[in-house]
């Protein structure tokens, strides 16, 4: 039986446009503010669409914006009370207002109670007696904008209808990097971005993220793709992946969902060795503890270096010294907020960044390692004659709610997808070993829209 010409010509176009049938993937630029070493996703927002920069928060459970600066758009909608939308928050009262109807005012609308929060309230002691309350806020739905992908390029904005966001006041926004409206959640709640995107076009519950630390090139953030995450001069990162499971805390950090499980990622941290030699701490301080959730080892992109509970940070930095010294390192007064310094002149420098003692993060008892070089543990002081290189980890006190996070330094240039299908992390080598870096994305496509 002869072959209908349309079936011909369709499999035809998906064979000489394989870009087409992957419109389900979407990808965004990260940038680096180097004056507070945070990070934004730049993405565009409402109707018209409008460019905008939202603080990327791995472990958000629920993206938010500012709504009292001039909030203009044709396309939201304030989330009624009793809507699925509302239903789906773990903790809302409905409130009302007699002012005309705008994105923080309207009759019959949901309050949150649970949103919104900063990404640093999450690593505070809380005081459950005496806890401060943030505003209780409207919830709305936007449009937001992302371009898709084939996984090595960037191809054209698509619209993704009814995204919700909190709003919150302008102040609300202290602290964070400059030029940002917001903030985006890409935790494992499914209010968050990756999962709202993965939902509403039936794609992968996978993100992957790229940090850049250069001045040069952006990051960048792929969401609903499980590879290829291909890079310039044609290095794809996704067949470097290494898988280790990801771990629930039992108890947020929030004061508001204190009796559900953290929407943040921790890994199974076991051991860490700095080149041979063991970092000899409690391991126990690792363990959850059921009330209060306390333990752990997690990655936050709020963090700008590593923090390590004080008496892991001192065998830590007592190993690290002792390994330095076998490579010439000369210390030096230590500037904030780092506890160890070296004399510049005596750090040797390598294509991949400083050569340096290598550390080794092991899981699954040393199954799997994540082997961090210099340029993930190590941070350039260059200024008003000074001239250090200092290490990237930092003493988190002595009762930290999480005794080790993983900080935007140690991430840079490698690789990271975190799988909510497997409920796994998969971390790449570093990229910079593989002849390419996270700033070499090709987002040279136009803004055209599907």
């Amino acid at each position: 039986m002869a072959t209908p010409l349309f079936f011909v010509f369709f499999t035809f176009s998906l064979l000489s446009f394989p870009f087409l049938s992957l419109q389900t993937a979407f990808i965004a630029p990260i940038h680096k503010d180097h004056n507070s070493g945070l990070y934004s996703i730049s993405v565009h927002l409402k109707t018209p669409l409008r460019p905008a920069n939202l603080h990327l928060d791995l472990g958000g459970a629920f993206s938010w914006i500012d709504c009292y600066n001039h909030y203009n758009s044709s396309s939201y909608r304030l989330v009624k009370c009793n809507s699925p939308l509302s239903d789906s928050f773990n903790h809302g009262v409905c409130g009302s207002c007699i002012q005309a109807p705008t994105p923080i005012c309207a009759n019959d609308t949901i309050f949150s109670y649970v949103y919104p929060e900063k990404p640093s309230i999450r690593d505070e002691y809380v005081d459950y007696l005496n806890a401060k309350l943030t505003d209780s806020e409207n919830v709305v739905t936007d449009v937001l904008a992302l371009s898709t992908t084939d996984g090595s390029r960037s191809g054209s904005l698509r619209r993704i209808s009814n995204m919700p966001f909190a709003c919150v006041k302008t102040n609300f926004l202290r602290g964070l990097a400059r030029n940002v409206i917001g903030l985006a959640a890409l935790g494992r709640a499914n209010e968050s971005i990756p999962l709202t995107i993965s939902a509403k076009f039936n794609s992968p519950r996978i993100f992957a993220i790229c940090l850049s630390g250069t001045r040069l090139g952006s990051g960048v953030a792929f969401i609903g793709s499980k590879g290829p995450y291909a890079f310039s001069p044609n290095v794809d990162l996704s067949k470097s992946l290494i898988y280790t499971p990801l771990l629930f805390n039992p108890q947020s950090g929030s004061i508001y969902t204190n009796w559900l499980p953290s929407y943040e990622y921790y890994i199974g941290l076991s051991a860490i060795r700095i080149n041979n030699e063991a970092v000899r701490f409690n391991t126990s301080l690792l363990q959850f503890e059921p009330v209060h959730g306390r333990g752990g080892a997690k990655i936050s992109t709020s963090t700008t270096y590593a923090l390590l509970q004080s008496s892991i940070y001192r065998a830590f930095a007592m190993a690290f010294m002792k390994e330095a010294a076998m490579l010439n390192f000369t210390l030096a007064n230590a500037v904030e907020p780092f506890g160890v310094c070296f004399e510049g002149s005596s750090v040797e420098m390598t294509a991949a960044g400083p050569r340096a003692p290598v550390v080794y993060l092991e899981m699954e008892k040393g199954k799997v390692v994540w082997k961090l070089g210099g340029r993930n543990s190590m941070v350039r002081i260059k200024k008003l004659g000074v001239d250090l290189w200092c290490l990237g980890y930092v003493n988190g006190g002595e009762f930290p709610r999480t005794p080790i996070v993983i900080g935007g330094l140690q991430m840079e240039d490698h690789l990271l997808q975190f799988d909510l299908e497997k409920y796994r992390f998969g971390f790449s080598s570093s990229a910079l070993l593989q002849g390419t870096s996270c700033s070499k994305f090709n987002f040279s496509s136009s803004d055209n829209f599907l």
